[in-house]
């Protein structure tokens, strides 16, 4: 009796021992939820086995150098949310609209089916898993278009700024300016120095207040001014001015100037001209990956996301 006693008591452990091995595995295998989507470690394990097959077919999605679990993660995640908000503005990408770009791509390439599934098997990557990127790749090119680029502007300032900041060593660049000048009587100051000069300037623009020594500063608007029209050495310091800001100290028959530089403007050239729209494109695609990434972290509290990973 104690001997069946024993045994069925060492059969109830080992029941217990395998199901609580199975529900280990079974959790082990599960990273994340969104909402009715489970996520398991399997999938990200996979995701990793075919991250450069996964990066030449997309470059778009999988874009950054390095990927550990937690940022393939974040892939799936935001591919959850990308589907849910397209589709709620009616974009539903379906089979056969990715059998159609998958068509067009090989007509594109000269490619034949065979071609592409040699392509697919020497990558590791099978068509079914080539399919799905294609759509997810669709539905991100609709969600920039439709969803991030209306929240982005880029000012033809701006473009100006970066064409200078990556040409500022090149002496045949050329600015017109907007400037407040502000100057007084060399002889009518006792103290001379610079630095108090722009502290009592960037007072005086605040409070509209000068100290007595400085009562007979006088100030002229000049705008649309030309840098060919300046002095060189004039032209050299407002040259070293950002917009918005105090140009450093420069004395010109016998009156000591400072400018504020209200409107800086590059002044427009061929090459300008050409590298114009590869600027503009490169700081709007630097812009969208800070917005997007704002965008879905205020998005995120709209959905049921428990992460295990």
């Amino acid at each position: 009796m104690k001997l069946l006693i024993l045994i069925i008591l060492l059969g109830m452990s080992s029941a217990f021992a395998q199901d609580s091995k199975s529900s280990e595995k079974l959790l082990d295998k599960i990273v994340a939820v969104v909402n009715t989507r489970v996520i398991s470690l399997s999938e990200i394990r996979r995701m990793e086995d075919t991250l450069e097959a996964r990066r030449e077919v997309s470059p778009i999605i999988y874009s950054e150098k390095t990927y550990d679990q937690k940022k393939l993660l974040d892939i799936v995640i935001k591919s959850f949310i990308i589907r849910d908000k397209i589709n709620a503005q009616g974009y539903v990408i379906n089979d056969d609209a990715v059998e159609g770009r998958i068509k067009m791509t090989e007509e594109r390439l000269g490619l034949k089916r065979a071609d592409l599934l040699q392509f697919l098997k020497s990558k590791s990557l099978t068509y079914e898993e080539y399919f799905e990127i294609i759509r997810e790749t669709m539905e991100y090119n609709i969600f920039a278009q439709r969803v991030i680029a209306p929240l982005i502007s880029v000012t033809e300032q701006e473009i100006k700024n970066e064409y200078y900041r990556r040409n500022s060593t090149n002496n045949a660049l050329s600015f017109k300016y907007n400037l407040v000048d502000f100057y007084i009587d060399e002889s009518k100051l006792i103290d001379k120095n610079e630095g108090k000069y722009l502290a009592v300037l960037k007072d005086y623009q605040l409070t509209g207040k000068l100290p007595e020594e400085y009562r007979d500063l006088e100030s002229n608007n000049l705008d649309a001014l030309n840098e060919d029209g300046l002095s060189k050495d004039l032209a050299k310091v407002l040259k070293n001015t950002s917009e918005g800001s105090f140009s450093k100290a420069i004395s010109l028959n016998g009156y000591l100037h400072v400018f504020y530089v209200q409107k800086k403007d590059l002044v427009e050239s061929q090459d300008f001209l050409k590298f114009k729209d590869q600027i503009q494109n490169e700081i709007f695609m630097n812009k969208g990956k800070s917005v997007s990434t704002n965008w879905f972290d205020r998005e995120y509290s709209n959905y049921y996301i428990k992460n295990l990973l």
